[in-house]
C-alpha cells in the first residue's frame, strides 16, 4: 500500500519516460544536495550550498562559470580582509621571512622590517614569504589596489632610494611542492632605478626570467592586478591603474607588454597550482616598508 503511493507520488512530481534516447529523461525539475561521501564515484553531481560541481574522480570541478579572457567581469570578492588579525584561510610558505602579515583596517598588510640576507628575496632559488590559496584552471584572479607604501602610511610609495627593489604583487606556484623552484609571478613597485613599475617574472627550476613594463606605468605605486588561467593551464597577466568604483566604473586592463605573456618560459603548471600575494625586496634600499592589498577577486575552484 505504501509503496503505490509513493509511486503515484514520484509520477506527480516528475514525469519519467523511459522511451527517449537517453536512459533517464525527467520532464520537472529536480534538487541536487551535498554530497555526503568522502570518495564519491566519478560522475557524481553535488550543490555544496554556493556552487554546482561535477567530481572527475579526483577533485569537484565547478559548472558555474566561464573565464572572460578580456574583461574582467562577473567577478566577486572572495576577500576583502575585514577586521584586523591574521590572516585567514591561507596556506604560507616560509612566513619568517616576512612575520608581519596581518589584516590590518582591513587591508592585508605585510611589513618588510628587515631583509637581511635577502630573506624575504623571490629570485633565482631564493623563496620569501607566500600566502597561497588552492586554485584550479580556468580561473580569474584579481588584486585590487596593490602595491607598496611607508609604515605610517600605506598608500603612498615611498620615494625611490637609489637603486632599490621593492614590491608587493601576486605568485603563482607549482602545486603541491612549495620546495619546488618553479613560479610566475607579478609585482608593483621600484625595480633598480624603473620607479612605479609592474615588474613581471618566470623562475624554471630555480632560473629566473625578468623584466618590467617600464617607469610611472602605475605612477602612485598601485595598481589592479589580473591573472586568467586559461583551460590549457597557461597564465595571461594583465594590469591598470587601481579602480576604486568597480560598480561604475569599467575595468580598463592593460595585457603586460602588449602580450599578456611573461619574460621567458613558463612553468608547467598542473590543474592546480598555488596563488597568493608576495612582499618582498632585494638588498635593503627602501627597506623597511609595507605591501598592501584592498581585496582579492576570484572566480575558481578552491579545492
Amino acid at each position: 500500500m505504501y509503496k503505490l503511493i509513493f509511486l503515484s507520488i514520484s509520477i506527480f512530481i516528475c514525469q519519467i519516460t523511459f522511451a527517449q534516447s537517453e536512459k533517464l529523461d525527467i520532464d520537472g525539475a529536480i534538487i541536487i544536495s551535498n554530497s555526503e561521501s568522502a570518495t564519491p564515484a566519478a560522475g557524481t553531481i553535488r550543490w555544496n550550498g554556493q556552487d554546482f560541481q561535477g567530481y572527475d574522480g579526483t577533485k569537484w570541478r565547478t559548472f558555474s562559470y566561464t573565464v572572460d579572457e578580456t574583461s574582467g567581469s562577473g567577478v566577486a570578492v572572495t576577500d576583502d580582509f575585514s577586521g584586523d588579525g591574521a590572516l585567514l584561510n591561507y596556506t604560507t610558505n616560509n612566513e619568517s621571512a616576512v612575520p608581519g602579515v596581518t589584516r590590518t583596517n582591513g587591508r592585508y598588510r605585510a611589513e618588510v622590517l628587515d631583509n637581511s640576507n635577502n630573506v624575504t628575496l623571490h629570485f633565482h632559488g631564493d623563496q620569501g614569504r607566500l600566502d597561497a590559496k588552492e586554485v584550479s584552471f580556468p580561473f580569474e584572479y584579481i588584486a585590487r589596489n596593490i602595491g607598496i607604501g611607508t609604515l605610517n602610511d600605506s598608500q603612498t610609495a615611498p620615494p625611490e632610494s637609489p637603486n632599490s627593489y621593492v614590491f608587493a604583487g601576486i605568485q603563482a606556484h607549482v602545486y603541491p611542492d612549495f620546495n619546488s623552484i618553479n613560479s610566475s609571478h607579478f609585482v608593483v613597485g621600484h625595480r633598480g632605478g624603473a620607479e612605479n613599475t609592474v615588474e613581471g617574472k618566470n623562475t624554471v627550476n630555480g632560473s629566473s626570467s625578468v623584466n618590467d613594463a617600464g617607469t610611472n606605468v602605475v605612477p602612485d605605486g598601485r595598481a589592479d592586478l589580473r591573472l586568467v588561467g586559461l583551460a590549457d593551464n597557461t597564465i595571461l597577466w594583465y594590469y591598470q591603474v587601481p579602480n576604486f568604483d568597480v560598480g561604475n566604473i569599467a575595468d580598463n586592463w592593460i595585457a603586460y607588454k602588449g602580450t599578456g605573456v611573461l619574460p621567458g618560459t613558463p612553468p608547467v603548471f598542473g590543474d592546480t597550482i598555488y596563488i597568493g600575494p608576495i612582499t618582498y625586496a632585494f638588498g635593503s634600499n627602501n627597506v623597511p616598508f609595507v605591501g598592501t592589498i584592498d581585496s582579492i577577486e576570484l572566480v575558481g575552484e578552491t579545492p
